[in-house]
């Protein structure tokens, strides 16, 4: 097998564990907010989302992919990533509040594992949009500059 295509392969691999502990961080800031604080969707999304993009950050730098030292800041990088995750964390925020209000005002919400489950629902359809988006860009920014 390629090298190219092993390195990647395992950064996949890695990514994804650090990525799930993560996910496990979000999920659960996610459910406090959601199940016992009774916040909206879109915002507990958003917010649960903070710890879990600083956490996945710091791992990955240091841990998966090559942190070019001759380029961007380490802070930088961060303050890069913390934005763009910002806007993805929004745009998919909006995304699952408008889905779970679709599902409520549809059939599917007389189901009895919809209607007692969709907050946990929508998070898991919105997660791997993220997880990919996630993995790319942070490629991206910490190999290349």
């Amino acid at each position: 097998m390629n090298i190219f295509i092993r390195n990647s392969m395992q950064q996949i691999f890695k990514f994804l564990l650090v990525s799930g502990t993560g996910w496990l961080i979000d999920f659960s800031v996610y459910l406090l907010l959601t199940e016992k604080l009774n916040f909206p969707v879109g915002y507990s999304n958003f917010i649960s989302g903070i710890p879990a993009l600083t956490f996945v950050f710091f791992i990955s730098t240091r841990k998966i992919f090559g942190n070019n030292i001759n380029g961007i800041s380490l802070k930088k990088k961060y303050i890069i990533y913390f934005v763009y995750q910002m806007l993805l964390v929004a745009l998919v925020s909006i995304i699952g509040q408008y889905i779970y209000v679709g599902i409520t005002k549809s059939n599917l919400y007389n189901l009895y594992i919809i209607k007692y489950n969709l907050k946990i629902i929508v998070k898991i359809i919105i997660t791997p949009i993220t997880m990919i988006l996630n993995f790319c860009v942070m490629k991206i920014l910490s190999e290349r500059y």
